[in-house]
């Protein structure tokens, strides 16, 4: 669920006694599958479906794949765009995740950044209607311009949806993910520490802490190290 305002709202936008009102927008969309990690295309089933809350309440259902049209639901693309052919050509695939469209423009979009919705009124994989704000001339209107728009996300919320056990699943794989990660962060600042007191004991970082070694090297034969020859 997605809580946006408009990214190019203005103080000239006041002149419209009803644009204060729609100023806001809330919206989102119901991701019936798993999330895939390093994918470069679209994923999911047709059980997706994207809404709005605010200032419409509206559900927009997926639309049946027909041949090669449509089925685009789910889209996850997190990794830097290369390209596979040659690492050091970026690509143009949208960043981040998104609903409906293509990978270069998807229906509904969050950026990597989690800053900005983009949304476009129509695609072919979901049902069309607008999922941004309505025209300023008429909050109520069901006019849905061809044109895409860019929100400012203000607050960003997900909810797991399912039976007890589904929820219980996914809580125990979340605190599983966290364990994982915290001991990999302690095990790191161990070694960064061991690593750290080694090279001041050889030298390798500038010191004195363990000046006192090489002083005292040799006193039971009763010279200091260094005076053997004198």
């Amino acid at each position: 669920v997605i809580q946006a305002r408009n990214n190019s709202s203005s103080p000239d936008d006041n002149r419209n006694s009803n644009k204060n009102k729609t100023e806001t927008v809330t919206l989102g969309a119901y991701a019936a599958s798993k999330w895939e990690k390093k994918k470069r295309d679209f994923f999911g089933s047709s059980d997706c479906f994207l809404f709005q809350l605010q200032p419409t309440l509206r559900v927009l259902k997926s639309l049946p794949k027909m041949g090669t049209r449509g089925g685009h639901y789910m889209y996850f693309h997190s990794n830097t765009n290369t390209n596979t052919s040659n690492p050091s050509r970026k690509d143009d695939l949208a960043l981040g995740l998104g609903f409906g469209g293509t990978v270069r423009s998807p229906r509904l979009f969050i950026d990597s950044r989690l800053e900005e919705c983009k949304v476009s009124p129509q695609d072919t994989s979901f049902e069309e209607g607008n999922l941004g704000l309505p025209p300023p001339d008429d909050l109520f209107s069901s006019h849905t311009s061809s044109s895409s728009s860019t929100l400012r996300i203000d607050s960003l919320e997900i909810y797991a949806v399912g039976d007890e056990e589904t929820i219980r699943r996914g809580f125990k794989a979340q605190y599983q993910h966290r364990d994982i990660a915290d001991a990999t962060l302690r095990n790191a600042r161990t070694v960064d520490k061991a690593a750290f007191l080694g090279d001041m004991r050889n030298g390798v970082i500038e010191s004195k802490a363990f000046a006192h070694r090489g002083q005292v090297d040799g006193r039971a034969h009763g010279c200091m190290k260094g005076e053997e020859d004198v």
